[in-house]
């Protein structure tokens, strides 16, 4: 069947997908929750989730790095990428032989319609659609949060340090807890700046996230020099850039934090 990719690219997929390689740990993690594991011959190694189902599935490479010739040997029928972790040369290059499916996800409700495009290419629609109607009303009960009663910076990186923008789904993430990104308006997705900088916008909140850096209780202490009025907390990661199934229980993880 004929189906489109969340960069519009139209590719032929067979009707029930028997070979599956997933290049993205969100989509793995979905793949599993929607009872396709068993059809599931490669992933990477930060597809970590659930870990007692992807642990028999084969590794071939990260999320960059892929080990083409365990790929070949596979033969897959139908590949899932993304645009945002996935190098594109990597991607473009398997494309010439397989079905890749990109995903590009920077909001919710991309997410959502993620969830329900590979439901149906799977021949899994129903469980899809119980998956993102689960995820809406989590979501829906953090709909009595006031906009912008936090400014907040929210760091993926350190040495340097980089952020992020409006453009990105940890942006949404934070913005549905009604938080202020103070620097939304950057032009980049994932902007570099200063200590400096950062002391500047006087951010009221910090976060520092479990990856894709790892942030520790030594660079909470830094911070607490570089932005001593903000009060800084370290985060799970996972629950603000996973956009896979793993959304299930990202609201009540929001309501706990904030």
């Amino acid at each position: 069947m004929k189906t489109k990719d969340q960069v519009n690219r139209i590719l032929e997929v067979s009707e029930s997908p028997e070979r599956i390689i997933s290049l993205v740990p969100s989509i793995t993690e979905l793949l599993v929750d929607l009872e396709m594991d068993r059809a599931m011959l490669g992933r990477t190694r930060f597809c970590i989730h659930p870990a007692e189902k992807v642990k028999n599935i084969p590794v071939v490479g990260g999320v960059m790095g892929l080990n083409r010739h365990e790929i070949d040997k596979m033969q897959p029928d139908l590949i899932f990428a993304s645009r945002e972790e996935n190098a594109q040369n990597e991607i473009m290059e398997l494309a010439n032989d397989y079905p890749v499916w990109v995903s590009d996800v920077h909001n919710l409700e991309e997410a959502l319609a993620m969830i329900d495009s590979i439901g149906k290419i799977c021949g899994k629609p129903e469980r899809a659609s119980q998956l993102t109607e689960k995820i809406r009303e989590g979501f829906r009960q953090l709909d009595h949060i006031p906009p912008d009663i936090i400014r907040a910076a929210y760091l993926v990186w350190n040495n340097p340090l980089y952020t992020i923008n409006a453009n990105t789904f940890i942006h949404d993430m934070l913005k549905r807890c009604g938080i202020v990104n103070i620097f939304a308006d950057k032009a980049v997705s994932y902007p570099v700046i200063t200590e400096k900088e950062l002391r500047e916008r006087k951010p009221d909140f910090l976060f520092l996230p479990s990856e894709p850096y790892t942030f520790k209780e030594k660079d909470v202490r830094n911070f607490s020099r570089i932005v001593p009025k903000a009060e800084i907390k370290r985060v799970d990661g996972e629950y603000f850039t996973w956009y896979g199934s793993h959304l299930v229980d990202a609201p009540s993880y929001f309501k706990h934090l904030f």
